[in-house]
């Protein structure tokens, strides 16, 4: 009876929270497609993600984005950092690099007060972001990405908070990644 009350209770609540939202307005003059690894991005004709050099600076949250969201960003830049390292992309601090930020919009983490009970906690994250290179949009992007604690009934295990954020940090890198290296224009700019 318990398993079938927790199960009724756990898709309650896991449909009221999955109504779309909307993604953060558009970047004034561009026309955002969807995207094949993310939810909506933007390339300028020309543009050779493989071929760049990149200054990567700091994403910032918003008030929407909630305690988490500053914490978040800490991981996040670590994480994309040694992302873009691993896929062999170019770094440089200053220059005429191609200039990468972006705004965490919100993110929420859910299921912590149930979490004895529902075994899970869930974080969802909505990001924008650009790269320009002389003051000159080339890629913009948003998207939203969401994860889930595995399955696991009972207390909390040891900063399975910050865990979860940087699961939903790697998560977000690869989505980002994926879409720059793997798009159709490039196919021969490595």
């Amino acid at each position: 009876m318990f398993r079938i009350l927790l199960l009724i209770f756990t898709m309650l609540t896991t449909v009221a929270a999955c109504g779309p939202r909307p993604l953060p307005a558009t970047l004034a003059g561009l026309t955002l497609q969807p995207g094949r690894y993310i939810k909506e991005s933007y390339f300028a004709p020309g543009f050779k993600p493989g071929k760049a050099t990149y200054a990567l600076t700091p994403f910032t949250a918003t008030a929407a984005g909630g305690a988490s969201a500053a914490l978040f960003a800490k991981l996040f830049q670590e994480v994309l950092l040694g992302a873009w390292e691993a896929q062999g992309l170019k770094l440089s601090p200053q220059g005429k690099a191609y200039r990468l930020d972006g705004t965490i919009q919100s993110l929420s983490v859910r299921g912590e007060r149930f979490r004895r009970v529902t075994g899970r906690v869930h974080a969802v994250l909505t990001i924008s972001g650009t790269i320009t290179h002389d003051e000159q949009v080339v890629f913009a992007f948003r998207d939203r990405v969401a994860a889930s604690s595995p399955l696991a009934p009972g207390p909390p295990a040891p900063k399975e908070k910050e865990l979860l954020l940087r699961q939903l940090a790697r998560e977000t890198a690869i989505h980002l990644l994926n879409e720059l290296l793997l798009h159709g224009d490039t196919a021969d700019s490595e």
